[in-house]
């Protein structure tokens, strides 16, 4: 005879059985939603559920190992148990999944020394082996993690990520043939590399060895979006980039004066299809000395409408006349910026924003600011306020609808490039001028009714960010 105790828990156990049942019973693309929607730990439960489930989450494509898959395992415990903890509670999700990984994404906390661990790179292994389309490891750590060979086996990857990693290829690797984004960031290559002939889209930020990625730049490449920020570059990479489309070059600071090779024409000439520029002042003066900077590019950027400019000297006449030598060759040119640094903001107006990865004790940035009032000093600004009085030559800028200035110290030389913009562009509907914080209520104030009176006939809507 059956207790009443009893007969409850079998009636709770009916109803728990009979909700399981309606939801296993749902189409598979409904139960794979329901999977997508839960973090992985929480995905890999429900093949206890029943069989029904089992077979699901062993096809699951999703391995999604981020911060808070480990937040969760981090207790009061010390160091080597947490370490513990999360080795097995990946190697356990590991061992009950049976299918393929199209998804797989690994983030090395920087409390949790997985980098070091060799069960890293049977996990890869693991991977490698079931078909795997997007690939991200993402190291927090402060020593880089060196990528195992077995990466180099996923010959089916379509988009490869890397944070913080020394990537070295086998002597015999061939490339990826279906490969067509890359994204490095703080990623030192030690070897030469091909990332195949169907690359599309390949960001650096803060790499080392650029030189070893020859074989990308090559005339049959599809490359068409190039991203470098603070990397070395050898300038000798650009001569065959026919199909890029949107660049964006921030380099790192350059101590020697040999690497001051670039051939602006060259640059120019050899990306006839690019619509989107981002460059900075280290980019200026990496430029190929020469006695007399052209007015105008030889080469017209014909599809060039989007042009951004971070950390260019106002006091430096060099810049300025580099400046205006890229805005009069752009006859198409759309959108103008200008910034005090390459930034976050600054980038993802340019279409070209990287998802931040920093490192612990080598965060990515960067200090310069060619607007800066120390550099904006009384005497340094002359020669560009005695150049920019000048009447300009071929400078009508039709299709210029939009100009942004940012980081503005109230220097003549600024106001006077802001009045040259105004003059020189028919079209333009709006101009937004933002002040360094650095500048004084009074200059501002001054600037403010200058513009005014200068502008008040005109059609264009200038905004001043106080």
């Amino acid at each position: 005879m059956r207790t009443a105790k009893n007969m409850a828990t079998a009636s709770k156990t009916r109803r728990l059985d009979c909700g399981a049942d309606r939801i296993s019973n749902l189409p598979t693309l409904l139960l794979d939603a329901i999977l997508i929607r839960l973090p992985v730990r929480d995905a890999a439960r429900t093949s206890i559920l029943s069989t029904t489930w089992r077979n699901i989450w062993g096809t699951h494509p999703n391995l999604i190992f981020d911060d808070n898959f480990f937040s969760q395992l981090v207790s009061k415990k010390d160091k080597q148990s947490q370490l513990f903890e999360a080795v097995k509670a990946v190697n356990d999700i590991l061992l009950l999944h049976t299918g393929p990984v199209l998804n797989f994404l690994l983030f090395i906390p920087p409390d949790l020394p997985l980098n070091e661990c060799i069960e890293t790179d049977f996990w890869i292994k693991n991977i490698s082996n079931n078909e795997v389309r997007n690939f991200k490891l993402l190291n927090a750590q402060e020593i880089p993690y060196t990528m195992p060979s077995y990466l180099f086996s996923c010959f089916k990857l379509n988009d490869l990520t890397l944070g913080y990693c020394i990537l070295k290829p086998p002597l015999r690797f061939g490339g990826f043939f279906l490969l067509e984004s890359v994204r490095l960031m703080k990623v030192i290559i030690t070897a030469d590399i091909s990332f195949g002939p169907k690359l599309e889209q390949l960001i650096m930020e803060c790499c080392i060895g650029i030189k070893h990625l020859g074989c990308l730049f090559k005339n049959h490449s599809n490359l068409s979006i190039l991203i470098i920020y603070s990397g070395d570059i050898d300038w000798k990479l650009f001569e065959c980039t026919q199909k890029v489309h949107l660049i964006s070059l921030s380099l790192k600071k350059v101590t020697d004066p040999r690497e001051k090779i670039v051939n602006l024409e060259g640059f120019v000439g050899s990306m006839p299809k690019m619509n989107n520029l981002l460059v900075d002042d280290l980019f200026l003066k990496s430029l190929k000395p020469a006695s007399t900077i052209p007015e105008m590019l030889t080469t017209k950027m014909e599809n060039l409408k989007y042009l951004y400019f971070a950390g260019v000297g106002f006091h430096d006449l060099v810049q300025i006349k580099y400046v205006l030598c890229l805005i009069r060759s752009s006859p198409n040119l759309q959108y103008l910026s200008m910034g005090p640094v390459c930034d976050e903001k600054l980038r993802t107006e340019a279409g070209v924003g990287l998802t931040y990865f920093v490192g612990a004790k080598n965060p990515i940035g960067n200090s310069r600011s060619g607007l800066d009032s120390e550099a904006v000093s009384k005497n340094s600004g002359k020669s560009v306020e005695k150049y920019l009085q000048l009447p300009i030559r071929d400078m009508l800028l039709d299709k210029l609808q939009t100009v942004d200035i940012s980081g503005m110290v109230g220097s003549t030389a600024e106001l006077r490039f802001i009045k040259l913009m105004l003059v020189s562009s028919p079209s333009l509907e709006i101009m937004s001028l933002g002040f360094s914080s650095a500048t004084d209520e009074e200059v501002r104030s001054r600037i403010s009714r200058e513009l005014f009176q200068f502008n008040r006939c005109a059609s264009t809507t200038v905004e001043l960010i106080m």
